[in-house]
């Protein structure tokens, strides 16, 4: 059961994590255009993917979300495979998957940029950290909703897929509350 609660969560990272780089790349390449000029607008999505695919895979191989999400649930009183249940389920996910790597995708994408600026042009810019910090704030809002939609519609799937049991509170694996007995 771990390992496949694991394998999910890995899934669920690397799924949310590529969409989010997606995201970034976008955003990066609408409120900042000249960057195209720098880098190629192909590399700028490339680079943010596997960013945001390395650094997902790190959070869900450290990070039990999975297992919090399943524990939330479960103190809600929500069996598996229930809406309510997929819907607490994919907060802890959303969320945490979310704020860790926009987070890092945004610190190294700052710094990219200003190792980019020329000496000379840096005095127009913000500091490191309010440009940082405002890079993460226009980043964050639209990757967590985003997130959280995906978790929510595509967690059953993929549980689906990997096996995972829908096991409730009293009830066998697999067989939900019931026992696999009619009402």
């Amino acid at each position: 059961m771990q390992k496949k609660e694991r394998l999910m969560g890995l899934i669920m990272s690397v799924v949310i994590s590529a969409i989010m780089g997606v995201i970034a790349a976008f955003m990066v390449i609408r409120s900042n255009p000249e960057m195209t000029r720098l880098t190629p607008v192909p590399m700028i999505y490339l680079t943010n993917i596997l960013m945001s695919v390395i650094v997902g895979v790190l959070v869900a191989l450290c990070v039990p979300l999975g297992k919090l999400g399943r524990t939330l649930a479960i103190k809600a009183n929500a069996n598996p495979p229930g809406m309510k249940f997929t819907l607490i389920n994919a907060i802890p996910l959303a969320v945490g998957n979310t704020l860790i790597v926009s987070l890092i995708v945004s610190l190294v994408g700052v710094i990219t940029a200003r190792t980019r600026i020329p000496p000379e042009a840096l005095a127009n810019v913000p500091p490191f950290f309010v440009m940082w910090l405002g890079n993460w704030g226009r980043l964050v809002l639209p990757t967590l909703v985003i997130s959280y939609v995906i978790a929510v519609v595509l967690s059953p799937v993929v549980a689906r897929i990997v096996g995972m049991p829908g096991k409730g509170p009293g009830g066998a694996p697999g067989k939900g509350p019931n026992n696999g007995k009619r009402p």
